[in-house]
């Protein structure tokens, strides 16, 4: 395994503020270099690969991104990461460690929200970062996009996956590689998936 943790991270603070933040002024020391570095690994890494991980990253790192991985950097896996880092920081922005303990960061002019608020919140911006990273792997596994990211293709994860619903684990691995299966949980007809 290369030490691709030495690389710049795949987005800068300034990306991130403005693919997810509403509020443009937010200050981007609150995003460290360690907080994205984070967020690939959590929510990125193993879906697209360790092998492509680490090509993207080598190539982001160096300036040398090819320019089926610039256009997929660009139009992807930018804003996605963004969600994924306002998610990871959105404790950091409504706390604060300190000597005294963990403390409400709080300004003269805003009220702080409550856990279940904050719960609902979390929970909106890790839906929204999930529907971009669906996409991604959405685009990624295109016929038309064949032949454009080698290293993904060849080293695709296993695509297997568990959820639940209704409190059922369900298991939908065995039809993840063929084309023509669309899992019913896309057509699920509640109102609560």
């Amino acid at each position: 395994m290369a030490n691709v943790r030495q690389y710049i991270p795949l987005a800068t603070a300034e990306e991130v503020i403005s693919n997810s933040f509403t509020n443009a002024n937010t200050d981007t020391a609150l995003i460290s270099n360690n907080t994205i570095v984070l967020s690939e690994l959590a929510h990125l890494k193993s879906v697209i690969g360790k092998e492509f991980y680490e090509e993207l990253k080598t190539q982001h790192n160096n300036g040398t991104l090819t320019v089926a991985n610039q256009a997929l950097m660009d139009d992807f896996l930018v804003p996605c990461l963004s969600w994924f880092v306002r998610f990871e920081v959105i404790n950091e922005i409504q706390y604060n460690s300190t000597s005294a303990g963990v403390v409400t960061n709080i300004d003269d002019f805003a009220d702080v929200i409550d856990p279940n608020q904050l719960d609902d919140y979390k929970q909106d911006t890790y839906r929204k970062a999930e529907v971009f990273l669906h996409d991604m792997i959405k685009f990624l596994n295109e016929d038309d996009q064949t032949g454009n990211y080698p290293t993904y293709e060849t080293n695709r994860p296993n695509a297997s996956i568990a959820y639940k619903n209704h409190g059922i684990i369900f298991y939908d691995s065995i039809y993840s590689n063929q084309t023509t299966y669309d899992s019913w949980r896309h057509f699920c007809m509640c109102d609560d998936c």
